[in-house]
C-alpha cells in the first residue's frame, strides 16, 4: 500500500542518489511537485506556478516565452528513468512523472509497466554519464566506438571533416553523414592550469581540427596554446601574455584575443601578434566572413565593429540608454545578423537573447531566460542557464525559435557573474568544454595556517564573495539562487552557520559598515545602503557604471571602491563620509589612481597611511600599495602573482591570494610603516575558483580565514582536463526530435 509517510521516504532514496547529486533543478522541482501533490494541491501544478515558486523564475515568468519548466520537467523524467533502471531498481515505490502532466504519480513497483528501463537512458541523460575514453582507458577495454589513440582520433577527425553534419562554413551545408557520439577527455598540457580571468578559456575552430586554450604558468601569466585535436602536444603561441577570449577566424589560421588593452590576433603557427584596436574589456568576439570582428570591447552598453586588418572600432549599436551589456556576441550565416546575451542587472542567467541586424539596426528577442547563445548549425539555437546546455529548434531565415527547448549538457564550468561559459563547437558537430569542479558549488569553512579546516556553510551552494560582519557574528555572502545573485545572511554563533535573512539582488560584493548593522552594495546606480536584515536598499553614493565598494578605512570617513571607465578600464576611487543623525552622508567621489591597467580591491591599512589594491600594469596580476593620500610613492607588496588584498584586523599582516588560489601573507610593521618582510604562503589549501568575485574573509580575532573551497574532494579536481564530444549535431538534433 502507498501512503503519505512511504512516498516521502521514497523520495528521500531518490533525491539521495547519484542520479541526483548536484541536480539543484531537479531537486527542487521534484520536491515541490511531490510535496504539493500530497498536500491536495495537485490543481496548482501548473506551468507558471512551477517556474515562479519551483524554480524562481519570479512573477514575471512567462512560460510563453521561456521554456525553463518544460525543460526541467523532461530533464527530471530523465533522471527518475536513469534512478531506477540502476540504483531505484528494487524500491517499493515508483514516482513517475507522467509525459504532458506536472502531477507525480506514486505506484507499487509490483504495478508498474515492465520497460527496459535502460533504453535511451544514455542518450536521454547529460551528456556527461557517456564512457570516456582517453585518458583513464583501461587496457583491453572492449567497449565499442569509443576512441582508443590519438591516431585513432586523427583519423575520426578527418572524417568529420569531410562528412560533416549539418556543415556550416558562412551559411553552406554539406551533405549529412550520421556519426555515432563519442566522448572522452583530452589533458591539455602545457607548464600551468588552464583558465584566465574573464571570458572562454578554449576554444574550437569551425572545422574541427584545432583547439585553443589558455594556461596560466607558475609566474602567473596566462599564455596562449594550440594545438591540433590529433595532436598530444601544444604548441604556446609566443607573445600572449596576459590573454583572454580566444576566437577563431573562420578559415582557422588566425587566433583573435584580448591583451594588456588592446584586441589582437595571432597565425595558429606562430609569428608576431598583430594588434587590431584599444580595448579597455573583451567580453565576447565573433569573426565573420566578411573579414570584420563584431565584439564587446569596453562598457559602454555597446557593441563594436572592426576590421580583422585592423583600424578604429565602429559602433554597430548602444544599448547603454536601456540599461543593457551586449555580450558574447556571434555573426550569424551569411553575416547579416548578430546573436548577442543582453545582459540586464546582475544576473546572467536572466538575461535575453537578441538577433541584430547589421543592415537597419533592427533587433529581435528569441530567447528569455539564457546567456552565452549560438546557433550550432542550421536549424538549432542552443544557449546556457545555471550552467547546462539547451537546445531549440530554430528558424534561421525567420529568426525565431520554433519548438521547445530541451536539456542536452549539464555540470559546464560558467560564471554567473558574466554569463560565459568554458564551451565551444565546431561547425562539424564537434564541441569541447570542460566541467564544473564539484559541480560549480562550493562550500565555507573555517581555515587555519595548518591547512584544517571546520566545516561551517557545508550544504554546498554557488557561494561568492565572503563578508565577515566586524564582530564575526554575521556572514554575508552573494548567493545565485534560482538565476538570480542575491546576499543572504548567516548566524554564527552555533558551531554550524544558520541563514537567517536574503538581502535584495546585487552585483557586487558587500562590504559591512563600521558597528555592522549596515551594509554598502552595488548596483547600476551606484553604491547603496542596505540593512543587514535584508529589505530595500537606498543610494549611498549615485556613481553610474560598474562599481564596487571594497573597504572602510579605520576611522569610518572614507570609503574605497573601484569603477570601469570605458577608456581607462577599472580605477581606484574614495569617497568621504561624514556622520548625520546617527547615519552616514557621502561626500564627492574623487579619483584616487587612474591609469589605462585595471586596479581593483582597493583595502585601507588600519593604521590610515596606505590603500593596498592590485594591478595587472606589469601583465600579470600583483598586489601594490600607495600612501593615503597618494604621493606618488608606490610599494610592490606581492611577488609572483596576487590580488584580493586584505589586511589582519591587528594590521600586523596583509593577506593575498595567488592566481592558483592559495593564500600568501606578508608582515607589516606599524612602527616603521613598512613591508619589511618576503610574502609566504599561509596555507597550502587551494580556494575555490570564484573568478573575479573574492573567496575569502579574516577573522575579526588574527589566526583564522573564512574560506570558500569546492565543493568536490580534491582527487576530483581535474584543473587541465576538457570533455571532446563527437557527433554532437546528432545527439542534440535526437534530444530536440524526442520533445
Amino acid at each position: 500500500m502507498v501512503t503519505r509517510e512511504s512516498v516521502l521516504e521514497q523520495l528521500d532514496r531518490v533525491l539521495g542518489s547519484a542520479a541526483f547529486r548536484g541536480a539543484e533543478r531537479s531537486t527542487a522541482l521534484l520536491r515541490y511537485v511531490v510535496g504539493r501533490a500530497l498536500e491536495g494541491d495537485a490543481d496548482r501544478l501548473k506551468e507558471y506556478t512551477l517556474g515562479v515558486e519551483a524554480l524562481g523564475r519570479g512573477e514575471g515568468f512567462d512560460p510563453r516565452t521561456d521554456p525553463i519548466v518544460r525543460a526541467e520537467a523532461s530533464r527530471l523524467r530523465t533522471r527518475l528513468e536513469r534512478y531506477y533502471g540502476s540504483e531505484g531498481r528494487h524500491d517499493p515505490i515508483d514516482i513517475v512523472l507522467a509525459k504532458g502532466s506536472y502531477v507525480p504519480q506514486f505506484l507499487p513497483r509490483t504495478e508498474q509497466a515492465t520497460t527496459d528501463p535502460s533504453e535511451g537512458a544514455a542518450r536521454d541523460g547529460a551528456l556527461a554519464s557517456a564512457p570516456r575514453a582517453g585518458v583513464g582507458m583501461r587496457a583491453g577495454d572492449s567497449r565499442a566506438g569509443i576512441p582508443r589513440t590519438l591516431a585513432w582520433l586523427a583519423a575520426m577527425t578527418t572524417v568529420l571533416g569531410v562528412f560533416a553534419i549539418g556543415l556550416w562554413l558562412g551559411g553552406r551545408r554539406a551533405s549529412s553523414v550520421s556519426q555515432p557520439f563519442q566522448q572522452f577527455d583530452l589533458d591539455l598540457a602545457s607548464d600551468g592550469a588552464l583558465g584566465s580571468e574573464v571570458g572562454n578559456d578554449i576554444a574550437i575552430s569551425r572545422d574541427g581540427t584545432r583547439i585553443a586554450f589558455v594556461s596560466v604558468g607558475r609566474e602567473g601569466l596566462p599564455r596562449l596554446y594550440t594545438r591540433l585535436l590529433s595532436d598530444a602536444a601544444a604548441t604556446q603561441l609566443p607573445g600572449t601574455e596576459s590573454v583572454r577570449g580566444p576566437f577563431f577566424s573562420p578559415d582557422g589560421r588566425w587566433i583573435g584575443f584580448w591583451s594588456a588593452g588592446k584586441l589582437k590576433k595571432i597565425a595558429v603557427d606562430g609569428g608576431s601578434p598583430v594588434t587590431l584596436c584599444d580595448a579597455t574589456d573583451l567580453l565576447g568576439a565573433s569573426w565573420s566572413e566578411d573579414g570584420s570582428i563584431i565584439a564587446t570591447l569596453n562598457s559602454t552598453g555597446s557593441l563594436w565593429r572592426v576590421s580583422a586588418a585592423g583600424g578604429t572600432p565602429a559602433r554597430i549599436v548602444d544599448l547603454s540608454a536601456e540599461g543593457i551589456s551586449p555580450r558574447w556576441a556571434q555573426v550569424l550565416p551569411g553575416g547579416t545578423h548578430v546573436l548577442f546575451t543582453a545582459v540586464r542587472g546582475p544576473a546572467s542567467d536572466r538575461a535575453n537573447l537578441e538577433v541584430l541586424s547589421l543592415r537597419d539596426g533592427s533587433r529581435k528577442v528569441v530567447v528569455r531566460g539564457g546567456t552565452f547563445g549560438r546557433v550550432l548549425a542550421p536549424g538549432i539555437l542552443a544557449y546556457i542557464n545555471q550552467g547546462a546546455l539547451y537546445a531549440q529548434p530554430f528558424d534561421v531565415r525567420r529568426l525565431e525559435t520554433t519548438g521547445p527547448a530541451a536539456p542536452v549538457l549539464d555540470g559546464i564550468a560558467y560564471s554567473p557573474t558574466f554569463g560565459y561559459a568554458q564551451v565551444d563547437i565546431s561547425a562539424t558537430g564537434t564541441a569541447i568544454y570542460r566541467k564544473a569542479l564539484g559541480g560549480g558549488r562550493f562550500v565555507a569553512a573555517w581555515l587555519d595556517s595548518t591547512g584544517a579546516t571546520t566545516p561551517l556553510v557545508d550544504v554546498p551552494g554557488r557561494y561568492m564573495a565572503p563578508a565577515l560582519s566586524p564582530d564575526g557574528r554575521r556572514l554575508a555572502m552573494t548567493v545565485m539562487d534560482g538565476g538570480l545573485l542575491t546576499l543572504s545572511f548567516w548566524d554564527l554563533a552555533a558551531e554550524r552557520a544558520m541563514r537567517s535573512t536574503t538581502g535584495p539582488p546585487v552585483q557586487s560584493i558587500a562590504v559591512w559598515a563600521p558597528g555592522g548593522r549596515r551594509i554598502l552594495l552595488a548596483d547600476d546606480r551606484g553604491i547603496l545602503w542596505a540593512s543587514d536584515s535584508g529589505g530595500a536598499s537606498s543610494t549611498f553614493v549615485s556613481t553610474g557604471g560598474v562599481t564596487v565598494p571594497w573597504s572602510f578605512s579605520s576611522d569610518g570617513r572614507h570609503v574605497a571602491f573601484h569603477q570601469m571607465d570605458p577608456r581607462t578600464a577599472f580605477d581606484v576611487w574614495t569617497v568621504p563620509v561624514e556622520p548625520e543623525s546617527g547615519d552616514l552622508r557621502a561626500g564627492t567621489p574623487v579619483p584616487f589612481l587612474r591609469t589605462p591597467a585595471f586596479e581593483v580591491y582597493p583595502s585601507f591599512s588600519p593604521d590610515g597611511r596606505w590603500l593596498v589594491y592590485a594591478s595587472n600594469e606589469s601583465g600579470t596580476w600583483e598586489v601594490y600599495a600607495r600612501h593615503f593620500p597618494d604621493d606618488g610613492a608606490k610599494v610592490q607588496v606581492s611577488k609572483g602573482g596576487g590580488r584580493v588584498p586584505r589586511w589582519s584586523h591587528s594590521g600586523r599582516e596583509l593577506f593575498y591570494a595567488t592566481d592558483d588560489q592559495r593564500l600568501m601573507v606578508v608582515r607589516y610593521d606599524a612602527r616603521t610603516a613598512s613591508f619589511g618582510s618576503t610574502p609566504r604562503q599561509w596555507s597550502a589549501v587551494r580556494l575555490a575558483d570564484t573568478g573575479v568575485m573574492p573567496n575569502f574573509d579574516l577573522a575579526p580575532s588574527d589566526g583564522r580565514v573564512l574560506a570558500l573551497l569546492p565543493a568536490a574532494p580534491p582527487s576530483a579536481l581535474r584543473e587541465n582536463h576538457a570533455t571532446v564530444l563527437l557527433g554532437f549535431f546528432d545527439e542534440v538534433q535526437r534530444r530536440i526530435d524526442r520533445r
